[in-house]
């Protein structure tokens, strides 16, 4: 599996367009804030391998801890992502035990199965309200833009109203988490050869390939 294909297979898994695919396939070149490099500290990447567990724990087939995708997510988050999306990153992340705490009165790492998937499974709904609310943001932002008059002064000022880092609007920290957790695991060794089915030397294309309900996709 490329890096296209497994970008193309996380978005049809969640519905829906990938944070930094762009960047994915040019290859990663973004700067990175100094409070990012905090998410490589081993307390924040054992935090990730809970939380990606919560999300896509291990059953017949490994999960995505068994990838290691605690360690993975801190480099596309420093090197594919905007400042803007860096900063929510972190900080969603600094809250995560403190949200724990205050609802099971403990750490999440310390959480059962269960708490854990009522944990992430109300991330989930929140991140999916708040993309939605940025999506009509940015909407409207873009409507505003487009009604500017086209006049030479405005033309002057055109580079202030580009889009870039300071005027983004930030993506929800789970809707990140997740995708990431996907991809992470999707590319990995153990995501490939043991949830997928991986064939090192494929051959020729057939299109009628005998299918049964259940079997593995092809890596």
């Amino acid at each position: 599996m490329n890096r296209r294909q497994a970008i193309q297979r996380v978005a049809m898994i969640i519905g829906g367009s990938v944070i930094g695919a762009n960047l994915f396939l040019e290859g990663c070149t973004r700067s990175a804030s100094k409070d990012v490099e905090t998410l490589f500290e081993q307390s924040n990447v054992d935090l990730l391998n809970e939380l990606a567990d919560a999300i896509l724990p291990r059953t017949s087939t490994p999960g995505a801890k068994d990838a290691n995708v605690g360690a993975f997510i801190p480099v596309m988050i420093r090197d594919c992502y905007t400042s803007v999306d860096q900063k929510a990153f972190v900080e969603g992340l600094s809250t995560v035990d403190e949200v724990a705490q205050k609802e099971f009165n403990k750490k999440f790492a310390e959480l059962t199965p269960e708490e854990r998937l009522q944990f992430v499974n109300r991330l989930d709904k929140q991140a999916k309200d708040f993309q939605k609310e940025k999506k009509e943001k940015e909407k409207a932002r873009e409507q505003d833009r487009a009604n500017q008059n086209e006049s030479s002064t405005n033309r002057q000022n055109q580079n202030a109203n580009k889009v870039n880092d300071l005027d983004e609007f930030p993506n929800h920290f789970f809707t990140m988490l997740k995708q990431l957790t996907l991809t992470g695991f999707f590319t990995s060794e153990v995501g490939m050869t043991q949830a997928l089915r991986y064939v090192k030397i494929p051959g020729k294309f057939d299109g009628a390939y005998p299918y049964k309900k259940g079997d593995r996709a092809f890596a």
